[in-house]
C-alpha cells in the first residue's frame, strides 16, 4: 500500500481552522448544491406518504454524512465546562448580572443546572441580567453580520436564525465580549438534529417523527443556503465565521439557540430572540411563571418559582409546551406533563359533496378544514376542537343545516354535553376509538415493552422511550374513554 495522501485539508501554521484544498472544498461545493437543491424543491400537490418522505430524509443525510466527513477537520474550538466555571463567574460580575443564592451544578444526566446555595422563598429575586449582557437580534444586526441581516430575507424574517448565526460567529472569534458565557455553553446537545437514522427510526408509529424529519430537512437547507453565501459574498472573506461554518457547526449554534432562546421586549409587538447568560443555567421544572422583563431597569429578572431550600437544585418554569415542543427543541421530556397532548391529523376531503357546508361551519367555530388535533392528557381526553371536528365530519345534510345558521349554538359543539343525535354521536365515538387504535398499532414497540427497556436505557434511547411512554399513555387513556362511550 502506498502513502495516504492528506487531499482533504492542508493544516493552519496560525492556530485556526484547518483549510481544505481547492479540489476539495469543489468536492464540498457541489455536495452542498445539491442538498439545497434537494431541500428545496417543489413540494408535490399531493402529499408525499410518510415512507417516502423517509426515504427522502435518507438521502439527504447521506449527502450531509460526507459533507461532514470533508469537514471534519474543521474543528470548533473545545473547553471544559468545568474549567469555564470561574471565569464565566468573573465575567457574570463584569457585566453586572446579579446571580444571588445559587451556584452552577452538575446534574449528572441533566448537565448543569444552578443549586441553591441558602433557603430561597417563593418570589425572591435570584437572578437579574441588563440588557447589554445579552445576545439578541439586535447585538447580531450592530456585528459584521450586520450588512448580510439587513439584505437577507430569511435573516430579516427568522430571529432565531440570525441569532445562530451570531452565536457562532461571537463563539469563534478571541475577541467577542461574550466569550466567558459561549465557552460554558454544551459543546453538544440531545435535540433530534443529533439523531441518527436509526435512533430516530425508534420513533416510527409517533407523530413527532414527521416533526423531526422537517427540522433537519430545514437545518439542511439552512445550512447549504448560507455555505454559498459565506463561500461567494466577497465581504464575507474577513469574517471569522466563514473559515469555520460547518454543518456541525452550524448544528450546534442552531440547538444552542432552540434550546436557550427567550423572547423580550424590541421593536414591534413580538420582540426580539435573546440568549440570557446566567438565566438560561436553570433547568426545567413544572409550576408557575416567574421570570419578567423590568422595561424600566432594561433588564430580565428570574424570581423563585416556588420556595427552595439550600442543596435544592433551582429550577424554573420554561413555559406551557407539550412534550413534543420540548422533545424537539429542548432535548427532554417530563413525565406526567400536565399540558402534554398528541396531535391526530385529520381533514375534509373535498371529494366530500358536503364539503363546503362542512368547511364553513368548521370556520365559524375558528377550526380549520385539515390540520392537527390534540387528544390530552387527564379524565376527558378528547380536545375540544378535536371533538368538534369530528362531531361536523359525521354529520349528513340534515345535521349540517341544523347547526350552521346559528353561530352561538355551533359552539356548543366544542363541548362534550352537546346533544348532536344519537347518530352523530355515536359515529364520532366509533371514528375517534378507530383512529385511536390505528396509531396505537403503528408504534413498533408497545407501551409494557418501553417502560421495560427505559430502565436499562441511557442517552437519547432512553429520551426517546421516554417520549414514546408519554404519547402511549395518552393513546391508552383515550382508548379507555372512549371504549366507555361506545359501550353504553
Amino acid at each position: 500500500m502506498g502513502k495516504k495522501s492528506n487531499a482533504k485539508k492542508a493544516a493552519t501554521k496560525s492556530g485556526g481552522p484547518a483549510k481544505l484544498l481547492p479540489q476539495t472544498r469543489g468536492e464540498l461545493t457541489a455536495i452542498v448544491d445539491e442538498v439545497f437543491k434537494r431541500c428545496t424543491k417543489i413540494p408535490p400537490a399531493v402529499a408525499p406518504s410518510a415512507a417516502h418522505e423517509w426515504a427522502e430524509y435518507l438521502e439527504i443525510y447521506a449527502l450531509i454524512e460526507k459533507i461532514t466527513n470533508i469537514e471534519k477537520d474543521i474543528q470548533l474550538p473545545s473547553y471544559s465546562r468545568k474549567e469555564q466555571v470561574m471565569p464565566f463567574m468573573s465575567w457574570i460580575e463584569e457585566m453586572k448580572i446579579m446571580v444571588s443564592g445559587v451556584e452552577i451544578a452538575d446534574f449528572d444526566e441533566q448537565g448543569f443546572g444552578l443549586r441553591a446555595t441558602e433557603d430561597l422563598n417563593e418570589g425572591q429575586e435570584v437572578i437579574t441580567v441588563p440588557r447589554e449582557a445579552m445576545l439578541t437580534e439586535e447585538t447580531a444586526r450592530k456585528s459584521y453580520l450586520g450588512s448580510l441581516i439587513e439584505r437577507d430575507p430569511i435573516l430579516q424574517h427568522m430571529g432565531n436564525v440570525s441569532l445562530a448565526l451570531h452565536v457562532l460567529g461571537e463563539f469563534v472569534n478571541p475577541q467577542s465580549p461574550w466569550q466567558p458565557y459561549l465557552r460554558i455553553l454544551p459543546s453538544t446537545y440531545s435535540t433530534t438534529l443529533y439523531f441518527s437514522p436509526q435512533q430516530l427510526q425508534l420513533l416510527k408509529g409517533s407523530p413527532v417523527l414527521d416533526e423531526a424529519i422537517k427540522q433537519f430537512r430545514n437545518i439542511a437547507r439552512q445550512y447549504s443556503y448560507f455555505y454559498r453565501i459565506l463561500h461567494s459574498s466577497p465581504e464575507a472573506k474577513s469574517w471569522p465565521i466563514k473559515d469555520y461554518f460547518t454543518f456541525k457547526a452550524y448544528r450546534w449554534a442552531v440547538s444552542t439557540v432552540m434550546t436557550r432562546q427567550n423572547r423580550i421586549p424590541g421593536k414591534g409587538s413580538c420582540g426580539q430572540m435573546a440568549l440570557i447568560p446566567a438565566w438560561d443555567m436553570a433547568n426545567h421544572q413544572e409550576g408557575i411563571y416567574s421570570t419578567d422583563y423590568d422595561d424600566e431597569k432594561n433588564c430580565s429578572v428570574c424570581l423563585a418559582q416556588r420556595d427552595f431550600k439550600a442543596g435544592d437544585q433551582f429550577t424554573m418554569y420554561y413555559s406551557q409546551r407539550p412534550n413534543t415542543e420540548l422533545f424537539l427543541h429542548n432535548g427532554f421530556v417530563v413525565r406526567d406533563n400536565k399540558n402534554d397532548s398528541l396531535a391526530i391529523k385529520l381533514g375534509v376531503s373535498k371529494s366530500d359533496t358536503l364539503y363546503d357546508e362542512k368547511v364553513a361551519l368548521l370556520l365559524s367555530l375558528g377550526l380549520p378544514s385539515a390540520g392537527s388535533f390534540m387528544l390530552i392528557p387527564g379524565q376527558h381526553p378528547i380536545s375540544p376542537g378535536l371533538l368538534a371536528f369530528t362531531r361536523i365530519f359525521c354529520m349528513d345534510k340534515s345535521s349540517l343545516d341544523k347547526w350552521k345558521d346559528d353561530g352561538e349554538k355551533a359552539k356548543g359543539l366544542l363541548h362534550e354535553d352537546c346533544d348532536v343525535g344519537t347518530t352523530v354521536q355515536d359515529k364520532t365515538w366509533t371514528f375517534l376509538n378507530t383512529r385511536v387504535a390505528l396509531l396505537t398499532r403503528a408504534y413498533s414497540t408497545t407501551l409494557e415493552d418501553d417502560e421495560a427497556a427505559l430502565p436499562t436505557l441511557t442517552g437519547l434511547e432512553a429520551l426517546v422511550r421516554s417520549q414514546l411512554i408519554c404519547e402511549k399513555i395518552i393513546l391508552r387513556d383515550s382508548a379507555s374513554y372512549l371504549s366507555s362511550y361506545i359501550s353504553k
